[in-house]
C-alpha cells in the first residue's frame, strides 16, 4: 500500500520534542541525578548548583517554572517547589506534562484534563471543547497543544484552554513554528482505503490560530519535517525514491526536491541540516555546502554552534562544532545534550560510560560537582489521558428503550437485526453473500454488537429464541438457499468490563444504569449490587454487578421472583469472584433458549 503524508499524518496525538530553539522561559532550570545507581535522586542546575541530593526514591521530572512532579508509592504524580527542602503542592495527578510558561496539564482520578498553575489551581478543565468530550491532550509545545476527542476528531489548544482550532479534523500533526497538517473529516470516508481514494482527499497546512494557509493534494507529499522560520521540510517520490525539498508556509517550492537530499531534519533561517544517504551535513538555500555530509546526524544548537554525531570505530560520540565546522572543544563525549536545553552556557556530557559531567562552552567541565551517575530528562507524560467518563453520555448513546436498543426492539425481525449488524460493520458479508444476507444467520441464535462511545467499549448482544436463519438444500445437493426464520428478539444484553478507563467506576457505572431502567417501571428486587425492574408489556430488566463488569439483560425475562439477585450483594470491583449460575435460564417461555449472560463477556 502507498505510503504518503495520509499514513504519516494518521496518528491521533503526536508531539515534539523540545529542541535548541525552545524560549528562554521553557528551558530546564535543574535536572534530576543520581550519585550511585541504586541512590536515590537529587537536583543540580546546569550550572553545576546542587539544590538536593539524595531526596527522592521515584524519578522526578526536571524542573521548569520552579516546579517538578515525582510518583509516589500509588503511581500518582505529585507536585513539589524547587527549594533544598521540596514541599508538595496540589492534588495527587495520574498524569501530568509537566510545566511550560506558567502552567502544567494534568488529570485526577476519575476526571478530565485540566490547566493549572503553578499553586496547583485549576485554570481550565477540557472535559468538553466545541461541545465534545475530550480523551487526550498532548503536551504543551510553545503556546499550544493537541487534543483528541472521542470520537477521535483531532484539534488545538492555548495554554488558557482555548480553542484555536476546532476538533474538525480526523488527523491533525504538530509540524514545529507554530504549524499543523491534518486531514479535514470530511474525508474521512476515503480514508480506509487511501490507495483507491488518494485523489479524493486533501490535505490542510494551518497556523496556530486556525487559519488555513494551503491546501495539497493526498499525493503529492509522503512526509513533513520539522517546521522552522515558515519553512517546511517535505519528502516527494520521484521515480520510486524517496527525496526531500523544503517549501515555505505559502506552499511554494524554495529548495526544489533533489535526489541530493535523502533527508532534511531541521532549517534555521536560510539553512538546513540534510542528509545525502552517507551522512549529515549543512546546507543554505542557494545550495552552498557551509558543512560536508560526513557526520552520522546533525543538530541545531545555542548561538549559531552544533551538535555532531561522530562514527568513532563500532560506537557514536558526540561533538559540538561552530558553523564552520570547526571544533568548539577537542573532547568527544559518549552523550551528550544541546546547550540550547538549558541555560544556553552549561549542557550535560558524558566523556565515558561511567559518570556524567556538566561543561560550559569552551568544553571546560564544571569544578567540584558531585559524582553523577544516571541524569533524567523526563518531563513528565507527553499524552495527559482523560479519566472521566460521562456515564449518561455513554449509555445514550446505546439509545436503549424498554423493549430494545439502537433501534432495534422485541418485535424486530431478523432481517432489521441483520440490516443494523451491516450498517454497524458487526457483520462484513462478501461479494457473494452481503452482510444483509440470511446466509451468515442459519447458526445464529444471538448477533452481538461491539460499540466505542466515550472511549468506553461495550458489547450489546440481540438474542433470538431459535436460529435467526435456515439452509434449505435442494434435491440433496451441496447448493442451499437461505431463508429468514420468522422468530423475534427476546431479550437484550448490554456488558460494559471494567477496562482501561472504566477501571474503578463499576459503582458509578451500576448506578447509572440503574437509573436508565428505573424510568421505564417499577423496582420490584433491589440490594446493592443487582436490581430487577418490572416494564410495560410484561417485559422486565434484570441489572446487576460483577467484579469486572455491569450488564443489564431485558425483555422478555422470567418472572421476578425467579429471578435470585442475592449473589450479587456486597460484590465489589476486582473483589473475589461470584458463585453464581450465568446459564440461568432468563426467558420467559421454557421452550426456549436460554439467554446466557455471559455471552458478551
Amino acid at each position: 500500500m502507498k505510503k504518503t503524508i495520509i499514513y504519516s499524518v494518521m496518528v491521533l496525538m503526536t508531539t515534539l520534542a523540545l529542541t535548541a530553539c525552545s524560549g528562554s522561559g521553557d528551558r530546564i532550570q535543574y535536572v534530576p541525578f543520581q550519585e550511585t545507581e541504586d541512590g536515590q535522586w537529587g537536583m543540580i542546575s546546569p550550572d553545576g548548583k546542587v539544590l538536593f541530593k539524595e531526596e527522592f526514591k521515584e524519578q522526578p521530572t526536571v524542573v521548569k517554572d520552579d516546579r517538578f512532579f515525582v510518583k509516589n508509592k500509588d503511581g500518582l504524580w505529585e507536585m513539589y517547589d524547587a527549594t533544598e527542602k521540596p514541599k508538595k503542592i496540589g492534588k495527587d495527578y495520574l498524569y501530568t506534562s509537566g510545566f511550560s510558561g506558567g502552567v502544567a496539564l494534568v488529570t485526577e482520578k476519575g476526571k478530565p484534563v485540566t490547566i493549572i498553575d503553578t499553586d496547583g489551581n485549576i485554570k481550565a478543565t477540557l472535559d468538553k471543547i466545541e461541545g465534545k468530550t475530550v480523551s487526550a491532550v498532548s503536551k504543551f509545545v510553545g503556546d499550544r497543544a493537541l487534543f483528541v476527542t472521542a470520537d477521535t476528531l483531532n484539534g488545538v489548544i492555548d495554554k488558557s484552554g482555548k480553542c484555536v482550532i476546532k476538533p474538525e479534523y480526523c488527523t491533525l500533526k504538530d509540524i514545529g513554528d507554530g504549524k499543523f497538517v491534518g486531514i479535514n473529516k470530511k474525508y474521512r470516508k476515503y480514508l480506509d482505503d487511501t490507495e483507491k481514494n488518494l485523489g479524493k482527499i486533501k490535505g490542510t497546512i494551518l497556523d496556530s490560530d486556525g487559519k488555513v494557509l494551503f491546501e495539497f493534494n493526498g499525493d503529492k507529499y509522503e512526509d513533513f519535517g520539522t517546521c522552522s522560520d515558515g519553512y517546511i521540510p517535505v519528502c516527494v517520490k520521484k521515480d520510486g525514491d524517496l527525496i526531500w525539498g523544503i517549501i515555505n508556509d505559502k506552499g511554494e517550492m524554495v529548495v526544489k526536491p533533489s535526489a541530493k537530499y535523502k533527508n532534511i531534519s531541521e532549517v534555521n533561517g536560510e539553512t538546513f541540516i540534510y542528509s545525502n544517504g552517507e551522512g549529515y551535513g549543512l546546507m543554505n538555500f542557494k545550495g552552498e555546502n557551509l558543512i560536508r555530509a560526513k557526520y552520522e546526524n546533525l543538530y541545531y544548537d545555542a548561538d549559531g554552534t552544533f551538535m555532531a554525531v561522530v562514527k568513532d570505530g563500532d560506537n557514536l560520540v558526540y561533538r559540538f562544532i561552530d558553523k564552520d565546522d570547526n571544533k568548539l572543544s577537542g573532547d568527544t563525549y559518549t552523550d551528550a545534550w544541546q546547550y540550547g536545553m538549558f541555560d544556553g552556557e552549561h549542557t550535560f556530557v558524558k566523556p565515558d560510560d561511567k559518570m556524567w559531567s556538566i561543561i560550559d562552552k569552551k568544553g571546560k567541565s564544571l569544578e567540584k560537582l558531585p559524582d553523577i551517575v544516571n541524569i533524567s530528562l523526563s518531563e513528565g507524560d507527553d499524552i495527559i489521558v482523560s479519566d472521566y467518563v460521562d456515564m449518561q453520555a455513554l449509555l445514550e448513546s446505546y439509545k436503549i428503550t424498554y423493549n430494545g436498543a439502537l433501534g432495534m426492539t422485541t418485535n424486530s425481525s431478523t432481517e432489521q437485526v441483520a440490516e443494523m449488524a451491516a450498517k454497524l460493520g458487526a457483520v462484513k458479508g462478501n461479494d457473494q453473500n452481503p452482510a444483509t444476507s440470511a446466509y451468515w444467520y442459519d447458526y445464529t441464535t444471538s448477533q452481538s454488537f461491539t460499540l466505542h462511545a466515550e472511549n468506553v467499549e461495550g458489547t450489546l448482544n440481540v438474542n433470538f429464541s431459535d436460529y435467526m436463519s435456515r439452509a434449505y438444500y435442494e434435491d440433496f445437493s451441496w447448493n442451499a438457499s437461505y431463508f429468514w426464520n420468522d422468530v423475534k428478539p427476546e431479550t437484550f444484553t448490554l456488558n460494559i468490563k471494567n477496562d482501561g478507563l472504566m477501571k474503578g467506576k463499576l459503582r458509578q457505572l451500576l448506578s447509572a444504569m440503574e437509573g436508565v431502567f428505573k424510568k421505564m417501571g417499577s423496582v420490584v428486587k433491589q440490594n446493592n449490587g443487582a436490581m430487577v425492574v418490572q416494564m410495560k408489556d410484561g417485559l422486565r430488566a434484570f441489572i446487576f454487578m460483577q467484579p469486572t463488569s455491569v450488564t443489564a439483560v431485558w425483555g422478555k425475562l422470567q418472572p421476578a421472583s425467579d429471578i435470585d439477585i442475592t449473589p450479587f450483594k456486597d460484590v465489589k470491583e476486582d473483589g473475589a469472584s461470584v458463585d453464581y449460575d450465568y446459564n440461568a435460564d432468563f426467558s420467559s417461555s421454557a421452550d426456549t433458549t436460554y439467554v446466557d449472560t455471559t455471552v458478551a463477556y
